[in-house]
């Protein structure tokens, strides 16, 4: 038998400022602060249909390369393909072109060819403007913007509003109407006093370098999508931290993240896409957000994951979220399903400290792999499992913990045993664990905040076999009749037959607080959150 033992969320903003240990049984893994180095992981998903060989290209030769000295009123290049009017640098054609100096209310203005790919390296640029985008893709087939390696390099929009220079909207530090694709060996710095701060109108790739982005909206935006292959991501947002939404085409609007490593802090979600959110590698610390991670659906095959919301953790298509009147709204019957809605877990490590509901799917919830930790709400109005379709667990590992009078357990589809139980509620910081019949402890871990609720699954558990769930001053003897011990069904009791287990310290609660709510219970919709696959080409 294995044990496992993990401390949750004992601090999550210190994951923003210094290491984080968790114990996994005998290995102590270390997270260490994710803005100043980039990933060194090595996502195993096969990611040919979403990155280019081109997108991960950081090379570039100068001898073919035109290059443009950037100065106030004094900016300079030799080449035809570039105009110079003042403090504006327009790029008319294909090519590299190598830019370096600085410009301190200024903008370069990409229009060429929608046949044409362009190239930008930043060769230690500084470039801020207050009336629009620092730098503006009007026209091309696609443009890629490189960091030389060693730079420092920084886009800013430095005023509070926006001045229309042609019929586009601009509302971002970089904005690109075509496909845009970010990548290098330096550093960029982007900010936003007011709008986004990378938008693309079309597919934006963001797949090496060191980015810290500072915004009023959200940090990253793009229509069709948002595919990050590998790179240091820093993302302070007044909404979003990374959006992908597309009005116009229900397929597109994705969020595809193969690797790197996040500090995310948003206003609002801090993942959040109109179609599917996938995360097969990488390390994310979300460390504010009013939901977590949220899209119509949600893949999650690997990486590291640490979630802090005001809200719901995880939520399949949300009816709460207020991103922009782009985002989902809420339906009149909160309890019916939504089609194309769901969560699956596959693999990786996942930490969710929720106040609202900590994993939340308004269609099917499915875990067969990683390991899944939730620290869920204290109001009796959400709980730390939600779904409105099905929930099914064949495998991994699954524990969490918070209030009763929402609680749902994995249905009994489920082929790995699962346990919940209710109790007296307990203080936040208590450790919680589960021990086999010869009381070897088979998972151990602390929750945050204070609980009446425990869902347990665990390789481990069997039927036939009879458990022990330790909980502060609560003792609960369970024997697995079935391989799901404490029903939905509203007015049972927690176990099979509603049978009451052995309880020292602390008498079980049964009713309704064990399953599903009474049918004239209506769920709350929370707090307004402040400031409020296609081809790689």
């Amino acid at each position: 038998m294995r044990k496992k033992t993990i401390i949750l969320f004992l601090t999550m903003g210190a994951l923003m400022l210094s290491g984080c240990n968790t114990k996994i049984g005998n290995t102590t893994q270390q997270t260490t602060e994710s803005s100043t180095t980039t990933s060194s992981s090595v996502t195993e998903t096969d990611t040919s249909d979403m990155f280019s060989d081109r997108d991960k290209e950081v090379g570039y030769d100068e001898s073919e390369s035109v290059t443009i000295s950037l100065a106030d009123n004094s900016s300079s290049c030799e080449s035809d393909a570039v105009s110079i009017t003042e403090n504006t640098i327009t790029i008319k054609d294909e090519g590299t072109y190598i830019l370096s100096g600085s410009l301190s209310d200024g903008m370069v203005i990409v229009e060429a060819e929608d046949t044409d790919k362009v190239q930008i390296v930043l060769n230690g640029v500084s470039i801020s403007n207050n009336q629009s985008a620092a730098f503006y893709v009007r026209s091309a087939d696609k443009v890629f913007v490189s960091t030389a390696s060693g730079t420092e390099n920084t886009l800013e929009h430095s005023e509070s509003s926006y001045t229309a220079i042609d019929e586009n909207n601009i509302d971002a530090a970089i904005f690109s109407k075509s496909d845009l694709t970010l990548n290098g060996e330096g550093t960029l710095t982007v900010t936003a006093q007011e709008g986004h701060g990378i938008v693309s109108k079309d597919d934006l790739v963001l797949t090496s370098g060191t980015y810290v982005i500072t915004s009023a909206s959200h940090g990253l935006s793009g229509k069709d999508s948002v595919r990050i292959a590998n790179g240091s991501y820093t993302i302070v947002s007044g909404k979003d931290g990374i959006h992908a939404q597309n009005k116009d085409d229900s397929s597109s609007g994705f969020v595809y993240l193969a690797g790197g490593t996040y500090t995310i802090s948003a206003g609002d979600d801090g993942i959040h896409a109109a179609s599917n959110v996938t995360i097969s590698d990488g390390k994310i610390d979300i460390t504010q957000s009013y939901e977590g991670i949220e899209g119509l659906s949600i893949d999650i095959a690997g990486g590291e994951i640490s979630v802090l919301a005001s809200d719901d953790g995880i939520n399949a298509a949300g009816g709460n979220d207020s991103s922009s009147s782009e985002g989902f709204q809420g339906g009149d019957d909160q309890f019916a399903s939504t089609e194309g809605a769901y969560i699956q877990i596959s693999g990786g490590v996942l930490y969710v400290n929720a106040s609202g509901d900590g994993i939340d799917s308004n269609g099917d919830i499915t875990v067969s792999g990683g390991e899944t930790y939730v620290s869920g709400p204290t109001n009796d109005g959400n709980g730390s499992l939600d779904y409105n379709g099905s929930a099914q667990i064949t495998g991994g590992i699954f524990a969490a913990s918070g209030s009763s009078g929402m609680a749902q357990n994995f249905d009994s589809s489920s082929t790995q045993g699962t346990i919940m139980v209710n109790i007296d509620e307990q203080e936040g910081n208590t450790e919680i664990s589960l021990l086999d019949s010869s009381s070897t402890e088979l998972l151990s871990w602390t929750a945050e905040k204070q609980y009446s609720s425990i869902i347990i699954s665990t390789p481990e558990i069997q039927q036939g076999e009879t458990y022990t769930i330790t909980a502060g001053a609560a003792e609960q003897s369970i024997t697995m009749d079935s391989l799901v011990y404490g029903s939905n069904a509203q007015g049972e009791m927690p176990g099979n037959g509603g049978e009451r287990g052995d309880m020292k310290g602390s008498d079980m609660q049964g009713g309704p607080g064990n399953g599903q709510p009474d049918a004239n219970m209506e769920k709350p919709q929370g707090s307004t959150p402040p400031n409020a696959p296609s081809d790689s080409k």
